[in-house]
Order: structure tokens, then C-alpha cells, then sequence
């Protein structure tokens, strides 16, 4: 079960609606969705499982380890199966999804630092641009049970049966490559956190002055979204604005204390939130791989958000929508 993970979760989902059941106490067991089953206790509940299997569900399983990354690598075609172990990575198992179609594992051990979650989420990201799904993240991530049946509507047979997910091949193996790749990914990591620490400390307290106008600048943003959005998430907004401070060229120091400073204040409730984690991760957002991938996305609004600060004296608002 990929590649011996210490634990998986189960789940059924729907091909019809794609949501998970919410009324199975195997799988909403307290506890387990976080936890997971070992294999021995969910071979237990398999009775269970094909039940659900007969009753039309999908069946998938997330493997989960606190020592290894279980890479998942999706939307395979035969020529890219053959691609990815001739680039010298060593898969843990191949399943056949579909006909011609093919899911992939890579093991390799965690290193066990401050950016294991980033190192998993940027090389399955990587390797699913490369070789698989270019839309498909995140580290954690399930893949199809074998020999249930993928009853993904497109893969109906006119007989009205469907194919079943096979297991191609599976063996116990750590993929060195994947780990070299890890490794690459971590010093490139690390490079950028010492970038920002020495930043930060050529600015160990923003001014006063600093300060006041960075924080204008966030209820300047805050008032050019307000006009275009109806705002129903408080933290998408902070993280609208985070994004555009960076646009703006403000370091993430300085977009982590202005959030810190000027978020609660356009809140009713602002009790009960720890504010400086929060501003942690919203900065942390908007200077990490997701907050690159926006910026992309919107590079032709850019020069609309510096001119709502008012840079070079122009205090025109956005009129697009972030």
C-alpha cells in the first residue's frame, strides 16, 4: 500500500457530486482523518470499504508518514512513465488508473527541517508539471484504491461498467533522485530565508514614519477592494493586500507587521486569533510559491495597485478586480 506507508486514510468519494460521504464512522472516526489507519486496521474495514465501492463510490487512499514524502505524481501517460525512470527516479508503485493511464508514488525520507511541508508541496508541483498533472499540488495528496473501480464518468464502458484501478508494480524503495531534487529545493529555501533574515535585520525596527505609511497603504487597499468585492472573507482580503505590498516592493517583514498592526481593525470581532501568526502566514503567502504564482496571474494589474498607494502622486484606484 504506497510503498508501505506507516499509515493511509481511506476514502470513498462520489463520483457524481466529487465530495467525501459524511455520515461514515470508519472514516470519520475521531481523529482518523488526521491520523489515519495502519494497513492491518484498515485491511479490517475493508467489508466496509466495498460496500461502499458497491454502492457506486470511488475509493482512494492517502498514504501519510511522519518520516518519509509519499509523492504523487498523476495523469501519467505510458511515454512519461517511461520518461520519469529514464530521468533516473525510482518509483515505489505505479498503478494504472485507467486505460493507458497511470498514477505514480515516489518514497523518499523528510529532512526533518523548518520547510518539509514546502520542500513536498513544490517538488510534487514540479514533477506534476513535468511528467503529470500540471494542476495538481500538495504533497499530501490521495491516489486510487487498486482493484476498485474508477467510476470516473468518462470512463464508463458502454456496457455501463467501468474499468478497474490496477496495481502495475510496487516495491519497497526510497527514490534517491526525489531526494536530490528535495535537497536542491531545501538549500534554495534556506538561501532565501538568510536573504530575508539579513533584510531584516538592516531594518531591525521599521520608523516610525515607515510605519504610519505602510499602514496607510493597507486602508488604501483595503478601500479599492471594498468598492469591487462584496467582502464576506476577511482573510482573503489581507491576503489581496498582502500581495500587492509585495507587488509594491515592501519587504515581508515589513507586510507581516503591517497585517499584524491593521487587520483587526476591520473586523468587528477581533478577539480569540493569535494576530501574530496570523500575519505570519499571510505574509508568508504572499512571498511564497502561491504568492509567485499570483503574482503571474496578475501582472497586468500591478501598476493599477502601486498607483493606489499613490506613488509618484497618482492616487487612482484599481478598477480590476484582484
Amino acid at each position: 500500500m504506497a510503498g508501505k506507508a506507516r499509515r493511509l486514510i481511506g476514502q470513498p468519494i462520489n463520483p457524481q457530486t466529487g465530495q467525501e460521504p459524511l455520515t461514515y464512522p470508519w472514516y470519520h472516526e475521531w481523529g482518523r482523518v488526521n491520523r489515519g489507519f495502519t494497513p492491518e486496521e484498515l485491511l479490517r474495514r475493508m467489508p466496509e470499504i466495498v460496500k461502499l465501492a458497491r454502492r457506486g463510490e470511488n475509493i482512494y487512499y492517502t498514504p501519510l508518514s511522519e518520516q518519509k514524502h509519499h509523492i504523487l505524481i498523476d495523469d501519467m501517460s505510458p511515454e512519461k512513465v517511461m520518461q520519469l525512470q529514464k530521468d533516473g527516479f525510482k518509483p515505489a508503485v505505479f498503478l494504472e488508473s485507467s486505460p493507458d493511464n497511470y498514477q505514480c508514488i515516489l518514497t523518499f525520507p523528510k529532512c526533518h527541517g523548518i520547510f518539509d511541508r514546502d520542500i513536498g508541496n513544490r517538488l510534487t508541483v514540479i514533477l506534476n508539471k513535468r511528467y503529470g498533472d500540471p494542476k495538481l499540488s500538495g504533497a499530501v495528496h490521495p491516489h486510487r484504491a487498486p482493484g476498485f473501480e474508477n467510476r470516473k464518468p468518462t470512463h464508463e464502458r458502454k456496457d455501463g461498467t467501468f474499468s478497474r484501478v490496477s496495481l502495475s508494480y510496487a516495491v519497497r524503495q526510497e527514490c534517491q533522485k526525489a531526494l536530490i531534487e528535495a535537497r536542491k529545493i531545501e538549500q534554495a529555501l534556506a538561501t532565501a530565508q538568510q536573504q530575508r533574515e539579513r533584510q531584516a535585520n538592516l531594518l531591525p525596527s521599521i520608523a516610525a514614519q515607515g510605519t504610519a505609511s505602510l499602514q496607510q497603504a493597507y486602508f488604501k487597499h483595503w478601500v479599492d477592494i471594498r468598492e469591487h468585492l462584496t467582502i464576506e472573507d476577511f482573510s482573503r482580503v489581507d491576503a489581496m493586500i498582502a500581495l500587492r505590498l509585495r507587488s509594491n516592493g515592501h519587504t515581508q517583514p515589513e507586510v507581516e507587521e503591517t497585517i499584524r498592526a491593521c487587520a483587526p481593525a476591520i473586523r468587528e470581532r477581533r478577539a480569540g486569533r493569535n494576530w501574530q501568526r496570523y500575519a505570519e502566514r499571510t505574509a508568508a503567502y504572499a512571498f511564497g510559491y502561491a504568492g509567485d504564482r499570483d503574482m503571474e496571474r496578475n501582472t497586468r494589474y500591478r501598476e493599477l495597485w502601486r498607483r493606489v498607494e499613490g506613488e509618484d502622486g497618482a492616487e487612482q484606484r484599481t478598477r480590476m478586480r484582484f
